[in-house]
This record gives C-alpha cells, structure tokens and sequence, in this order.
C-alpha cells in the first residue's frame, strides 16, 4: 500500500469514527432528554400525591358532611314537585316570573339521582342573579346546568332567561360501596 493510500484509509477511518461519536453523542443526548423528562414527571406526580394527603382530611370530611346532608330520592315524583315548589317559591321571593316550566328527564350516575327543570323566566338582571344565587345553596343540591339570557326588546330593563335546573339525590350506597376507604391499607 502506497503512503497516500495509507493517509487516506486512515482519513476514511477517523472520518468513521467522528460520523460514529457524533451519531452516538446524539442518541445519548436523547436518551437523556429522554430520561429528563420521565424524572421531572415523576417529580410531578410525586408533588401532586404530596399535595392530594395533605388535603385528604378535607375531602375526608366534604364526604362525610355529603353523606349526612345530601337528600335521599324517595320517588321521582316528590322529587319533581320539591324542585319545582321551591323553583316557584324562590322566583316569587325574588320578583321573578317563571313563564314557561318542562321537567327534564331523570338521570342516574354513578354518584347521585338528579332531577331538573327548564323554566323560562322574565325579569331585570340583577333579580335574575339573585334568583339564581338563592337557588344555589349547598344545602339544597340545586345547581343551574345551563344558562340563556336574552334582552327584551319591548322593555329594555329585562330580560327572559331559559334556566336548566336541577337538584342532586344521594344513591343510598353503603360508604364502602361509595368511597375509596375500601381501598385503604393497614
């Protein structure tokens, strides 16, 4: 082999072995780009499990305040007129006028009955939301799924509102059947 044969084998050579660390430096890089990014998930999840036990006691207690407070379905019936008489008493107790009423069908979850309705109402803004706002407390489970509010041309200062509402029923469940206490370990 001639010299300049000899120079050029080695030229092709270290040319190789460049081209060969340069292409493993680069599936290093990614692996540990790689690697980066599982840790910080990990890092995530544990901060986030960290967060959620210390706010167990919280939740411990929402449940149990859930579990004594929530209503209890004796039929869809009664149900129904509860919503609506308090639908009724509510509006009148807030200057509202309920113009148009339909029940919505009964739903079951795998958490609660509800019942609704859908009412049509006619009033000024303000009394709207205080409407609202009085229909909404914790203790009644009564909560506005959907809300349309259009002006009424005819008198600028009101407003007709279609307003789904509905009210959630405990499923009765024994609390193991319900919870995540049954999941615990010693």
């Amino acid at each position: 082999m001639k010299a300049s044969e000899q120079r050029l084998v080695l030229v092709l050579i270290i040319l190789v072995a460049v081209f060969a660390t340069g292409f493993t430096a680069m599936r290093m890089l990614g692996w540990q780009r790689t690697l980066d990014k599982k840790a910080r998930s990990v890092v995530m999840r544990t901060n986030e499990t960290k967060q959620l036990l210390t706010e167990a006691p919280m939740w411990e207690e929402r449940l149990a305040w859930l579990r004594t407070a929530q209503p209890q379905m004796t039929s869809v019936n009664k149900a129904n007129n509860d919503l609506d008489q308090s639908l009724v008493e509510t509006a009148k107790n807030n200057n509202v006028t309920i113009e148009n009423k339909q029940l919505q069908e009964p739903a079951e979850t795998s958490y609660f009955h509800q019942v609704g309705e859908t009412v049509v109402v006619k009033t000024e803004v303000k009394q709207l939301f205080q409407w609202l706002h009085a229909l909404q407390t914790p203790e009644s489970f009564t909560l506005v799924s959907h809300l349309t509010i259009q002006p009424v041309p005819e008198d600028t200062t009101k407003v007709t509102a279609t307003v789904h509402v509905s009210r959630l029923f405990s499923l009765t469940k024994t609390p193991a059947e319900n919870t995540v206490e049954s999941t615990k370990t010693p």
